[in-house]
């Protein structure tokens, strides 16, 4: 499993407290901490985005990497801007083992797009890792990059990862739900793995729920 976590300028807002990033890792550390419990076996690696995607911990066995994934969580920064497509290609390159460690706006991220293209009809050793073929999306805003986060959503649900995404803040209307409904994955009655929760320990009720029925395939 990889959690994505938007570490925009606008997590810093305070209507929150002591704001939507420390809720938002709060919320994180309640994933881990369940998982630890329910499921030490379970592997969570975490990504920060926000003008571009960082990996701040790769993926680790619960059961002998929780202290490290929670420093990395207490450590997470990010920048200007909100890129959802950095974030998910990110997590790509660990499904697929593709020879990218982070997205970026530099030559070499340009390259990659252009050079770098996963085989999705063929299992790679990284995905047949069952823990991560789960992403949990959490933002509280909008893609504001020239990136379409469409594609590479549509690759990874159709390679088998089941997404997750969650909007967070002060009003549904301030984050793109539209887009984050596209991104999501549909269950089988036809639902949609999205939700917008505006409360803080709402979240963290999510993310225990999550924690516990969350699980390999």
């Amino acid at each position: 499993m990889l959690t994505l976590i938007d570490l925009s300028p606008s997590m810093d807002n305070d209507d929150w407290k002591p704001s939507r990033k420390a809720g938002a890792i709060a919320a994180n550390e309640e994933l881990i901490a369940n998982k630890l419990k329910y499921h030490p076996e379970d592997q969570v690696g975490i990504i920060g985005f926000s003008g571009y995607a960082e990996l701040l911990h790769p993926p680790v066995c619960l059961g002998k990497g929780d202290n490290g994934l929670r420093e990395a969580l207490r450590g997470a920064a990010g920048s200007g801007g909100t890129n959802f497509t950095a974030a998910l290609e990110l997590a790509e390159t660990y499904f697929f083992s593709i020879p990218v460690k982070s997205y970026d706006n530099s030559l070499l991220g340009a390259l990659s797009k252009i050079f770098i293209e996963p085989d999705v009809s063929k299992p790679a050793s990284v995905r047949n890792r069952h823990s991560l073929n789960r992403i949990i999306m959490l933002t509280d805003g909008e893609h504001n990059q020239e990136s379409s986060p469409l594609t590479i959503a549509a690759r990874l649900k159709k390679a088998g990862v089941i997404i997750d995404c969650i909007g967070i803040g002060g009003s549904p209307e301030k984050v793109d739900e539209e887009l984050l409904k596209q991104i999501a994955s549909a269950n089988p009655d036809g639902s949609i793995r999205y939700c917008f929760i505006g409360d803080q320990q709402q979240l963290l009720k999510e993310y225990q729920t999550l924690a516990r029925h969350i699980r390999v395939l």
